[in-house]
């Protein structure tokens, strides 16, 4: 997942659809997360306005959280460093201040009608269709936020759309950029090529000694051993109280009211349908008026609809459904399974087509359904009426959530009772053992490697253990799963080893080096011998490799043996026949040769407005991006690095 997302043309959109969504949650978030240490530290200020610790370790752990949720096992430290996850959330947190400074510039505000229209369609508040006053006041009550605190989040969050929706609202698409759209999208290539590692070329000498020396004395820092430390801390988690806790009645009643939403079954549906769609009505190369395309599509619709309605009479008068799927359905998908769609909720399908379904009985047929993909023949299967869990039904679950919570709050107050225990000479051990908890030191680890099962991946701890300065014990560092004291119980300084001590990494170091750069040059001169002959084969029998080549691959598909590579893409694509090229990857290099091109046909208007509503939205987010950088490099941002 981590290289898809390193690899992704999409990488930098997709990673920061999450930031933002997280991020843009302190707007409205509330109690105590894992503290850093310092909670009223100052992280950054921006034109003055002051990012504090307790608002940065917020941001950072929803963004944690939601990855450790997303990849269990698989979310590491490593992944959260690549990501740069610590200063993506601190740039997010940067812009939230910038777009309410800028907001305020342009006398931007949010109505109390806005604000009152905005939560109430939100559907934890919604009740039978319609806001409900309760489940707001019960949602309050039981998050422990005041209706001020939570309402003044919501309208900043409302006056960021706000800002944004005025600077996208200024970008424009033209028909040229979604024929060039449709046409990269659509056209397609194969070509042929030979791949070597970036270290594939070895010299035949080993490195010398004196080679050694020399790479140690310009690179010593790149053997350094960081600072290393041993924490002394105190776990505790929920399991230590889960025992004595107590849930009552009228809790798990209010739970259920504050979280009714959560339990709501959807109506689901058991369907198959037949789609008929009209071929595109539009001439190519002319150049026709609004009237003229409208009269055209018209007609169009009115032969796709006759087609659909001859389809069900036979139907009717007793041809198979399933057959008739398979024969004239434009959806292949469901087609070749006879037209079935399987089992779907309610809010899954176009609204056009779950409106059709809501008139039919199981076994009945719908007349044809015009929708934006063309005309639809239904036939309903089986539905099942939405429903909300009554209370007996998730007595147990919500007691379990409450406990659970209950315990995560009572581990909590002991941690401030150990911390307050432990007096002016932090004395953890003995302060521990009054509450039935145990002090544990770790080994010695450092802000690079700090594998230490017993606490896991918890950026909060190793956060705090780092920023702590001599007999200093931390605040209760709290976690979702558990809460944390630490002290430092001993430091190691950094320090350069001796070359002896590292002599194999060093030799090793210089061999790479030694290599990656024999096959770089060679690289370069075999791309210059196929610009010239260009005989990939030939070139390939001479170095004993092979030649790969590729399917018909559009711009936005994979290249496979290769992988989603946008510049390897961008250097093939503009090329003829026979023409070559090189690229590479994170590890390859490549040695490229076009095979065939295969023309592409003009898009039909359903293809253009889907094109056009993605580039409007991709243009959109770009100038977005681009005020922002311009608002960001006028202001005055300040930022303590030791954070990050």
């Amino acid at each position: 997942m981590l290289s898809w997302i390193r690899n992704s043309g999409m990488a930098k959109g997709f990673l920061w659809v999450i930031i933002l969504a997280f991020v843009a949650t302190i707007f409205y978030s509330w109690g105590a997360g894992g503290s850093i240490g310092e909670a009223n530290r100052t992280v950054a200020t921006v034109n003055g306005m002051e990012i504090k610790a307790n608002e940065f370790d917020r941001a950072y752990t929803n963004i944690i959280n939601f990855y450790r949720n997303q990849f269990r096992g698989q979310f590491s430290d490593e992944m959260a460093a690549q990501l740069k996850l610590k200063e993506n959330a601190l740039e997010a947190l940067i812009q939230n201040k910038l777009v309410l400074l800028e907001a305020e510039k342009m006398n931007l505000m949010i109505s109390d009608e806005e604000l009152a229209e905005s939560i109430s369609k939100q559907p934890e508040f919604r009740k039978d269709d319609k806001f409900s006053s309760s489940l707001y006041k019960n949602y309050l009550r039981f998050s422990r936020i005041s209706a001020k605190d939570f309402e003044d989040g919501q309208r900043k969050s409302l006056l960021r759309q706000k800002l944004e929706g005025i600077i996208k609202a200024s970008t424009h698409i033209s028909e040229s950029e979604v024929q060039e759209a449709y046409k990269k999208e659509n056209e397609k290539i194969k070509f042929k090529y030979v791949g070597f590692s970036k270290d594939y070329f070895k010299p035949a000498d080993r490195p010398s000694d004196e080679e050694t020396q020399k790479y140690f004395d310009t690179h010593k820092s790149q053997f350094e051993v960081p600072e290393q430390i041993q924490v002394q801390y105190v776990k505790l988690t929920p399991n230590l109280v889960e025992d004595v806790i107590e849930v009552y009645e009228e809790d798990i009643q209010d739970y259920y009211k504050t979280n009714e939403a959560k339990y709501l079954i959807k109506k689901q549906y058991k369907a198959s349908h037949i789609l008929i769609k009209s071929d595109s009505p539009l001439p190519l190369g002319e150049d026709l008026s609004t009237e003229e395309k409208e009269k055209l599509l018209n007609e169009a619709d009115e032969k796709t609809k006759i087609k659909a309605e001859e389809i069900l009479k036979q139907i009717k008068e007793g041809a198979d459904f399933g057959e008739m799927a398979k024969k004239h359905s434009a959806d292949t998908a469901s087609g070749n399974n006879g037209g079935s769609l399987g089992q779907f909720s309610q809010g899954m399908m176009i609204p056009e087509f779950e409106a059709a379904l809501d008139q039919l009985k199981p076994g009945e047929l719908s007349d044809p359904v015009k929708s934006m993909f063309g005309f639809h023949i239904i036939r309903l299967e089986e539905m099942k009426e939405g429903r909300t869990k009554p209370l007996e039904e998730v007595q147990e679950e919500i007691k379990k959530t409450l406990k659970e919570d209950k315990a995560l709050k009572r581990i909590r107050t002991i941690a401030k009772k150990i911390r307050k225990e432990a007096g002016a000479g932090n004395d953890l051990t003995q302060a521990a053992l009054k509450y039935k908890a145990e002090a544990q030191t770790t080994e010695f680890i450092s802000r690079n490697v700090h594998n230490v099962p017993e606490i896991g991946n918890v950026p909060e701890f190793f956060n705090t253990a780092f920023l702590l300065t001599g007999e200093q014990l931390s605040e209760p560092v709290n976690t979702p799963d558990a809460s944390y004291l630490l002290k430092i119980a001993a430091r190691k300084d950094p320090y350069i080893p001796k070359l002896n001590d590292v002599l194999s990494a060093a030799t090793q170091a210089v061999a790479e080096e030694k290599n990656k750069s024999a096959t770089e040059n060679q690289f370069k001169a075999l791309g210059e011998q196929l610009k010239n002959n260009k005989n990939l084969e030939q070139l390939a029998k001479k170095l004993k490799m092979t030649v790969e080549e590729t399917p018909f691959i559009n711009q936005s598909d994979s290249i496979p043996g290769i992988g989603n590579i946008q510049s390897i893409k961008d250097a093939v694509f503009p090329l003829k026949p026979g023409e070559t090229t090189t690229g590479e990857s994170r590890g390859v290099y490549y040695l490229i040769q076009l095979v065939e091109r295969e023309a592409v046909s003009q898009p039909d208007p359903e293809q253009s407005k889907k094109i056009y509503a993605r580039l409007k939205a991709d243009k959109s987010r770009v100038a977005f991006q681009e005020w922002m950088e311009n608002v960001k490099e006028n202001a005055d941002i300040l930022i303590d690095r030791t954070f990050l």
